[in-house]
């Protein structure tokens, strides 16, 4: 499976202000007790699934922190019989008044988690839980095409087919460099103008490091983690490094704006 991660440390703060608003049975049986929390005083709701002796009972609207979270691939109660997954975020839920943090440092979280197709920002995740950036090797890029809602191909007005974002595929050097095996392979996706500017000079062999990453979690029968990247530098460059996208930027104004 492409992009098979695993779970991505995520951090709690980085979400917004976290209200409790009541305890809600998720899974494929309905048996995992969560908490629902209100997300920055608004309607809009995550699912935690808290620590042992979480108190369910507590009064709504309470403000809770949530520490050492992780995003995991969870059962879906619909869809189960396609192999659907979805993410699951779990943690430790406190009272704000409580001292403790996380236990990974706030550096850690290089990357955001997203969502939809305008890749909305929920939060900041750690992409060394994922991969290792300094140890992807080049072997091969595709165009994704754009597709209408019956699946074909979209195609502008000289009948040339229009591409959505380019594939580039890596093998993680320190794990074989087998690319018969796709728990090896890092996909990493890049926008047209970005990878036709990228490809220009790039062989296969080429080690790069992706800059900007975001990740949305999939939870297919292929892959179950999507990876998009701003640029992608060589490793070796000593050149001053490319400013981060609007898109980066946004993501770094939401986080501190819920700090």
């Amino acid at each position: 499976m492409v992009n098979k991660f695993g779970s991505l440390s995520l951090q709690g703060k980085s979400i917004g202000k976290l209200t409790f608003a009541g305890p809600n049975l998720v899974g494929a049986n309905a048996d995992v007790a969560v908490a629902m929390l209100n997300v920055n005083h608004t309607l809009n709701i995550e699912n935690v699934t808290p620590q042992a002796g979480f108190d369910f009972s507590m009064t709504f609207g309470t403000p809770l922190k949530l520490i050492d979270a992780k995003i995991i691939a969870g059962t879906a109660r619909s869809n189960q019989r396609n192999g659907a997954r979805v993410a699951t975020k779990t943690g430790t839920l406190l009272p704000m008044s409580d001292a403790k943090t996380d236990t990974l440092p706030e550096e850690d979280y290089d990357a955001v988690f997203v969502s939809g197709k305008d890749k909305t920002v929920h939060g900041r995740v750690r992409s060394a839980d994922a991969f290792d950036s300094h140890d992807l090797v080049l072997f091969r890029v595709t165009p994704n095409y754009k597709t209408d809602n019956r699946g074909e191909v979209v195609r502008d007005d000289y009948d040339e087919p229009m591409i959505s974002n380019y594939q580039f595929n890596f093998i993680q050097q320190s794990k074989s460099g087998d690319v018969g095996n796709d728990d090896n392979i890092v996909r990493i996706l890049v926008d047209p103008t970005e990878s036709e500017r990228l490809q220009a000079g790039l062989k296969p062999g080429d080690k790069l490091v992706p800059k900007g990453l975001q990740f949305a979690f999939a939870g297919n029968d292929a892959t179950d983690w999507t990876v998009y990247a701003d640029t992608l530098v060589a490793l070796d460059e000593k050149a001053t490094e490319k400013p981060a996208s609007n898109q980066s930027k946004t993501t770094t104004s939401q986080a501190d704006k819920n700090k």
